[in-house]
């Protein structure tokens, strides 16, 4: 597939249903022809932010911030 086949509609989710959150549906928009409703339980599976391991990495993400911060404020 080629950048434009990819990009057009929704070619990229067909090859990756799992990455959806939520369910599709047809609108009568030109520049949104599809949508996805969903919900915040929905946006953490796909993430793969689950209960189980949510905390884990949240602590991981807030310590890559901090060591960010860390190396801007030294520039």
């Amino acid at each position: 597939m080629d950048f434009t086949q990819i990009t057009s509609d929704d070619a990229w989710f067909k090859k990756h249903p799992e990455k959806i959150a939520g369910v599709e549906y047809a609108t009568t928009s030109l520049y949104f022809p599809i949508m996805v409703k969903g919900n915040k339980d929905d946006v953490l599976r796909v993430t793969g932010m689950t209960d189980t391991n949510r905390d884990k990495k949240i602590e991981i993400a807030k310590a890559k911030a901090a060591a960010l911060l860390a190396t801007l404020q030294g520039l």
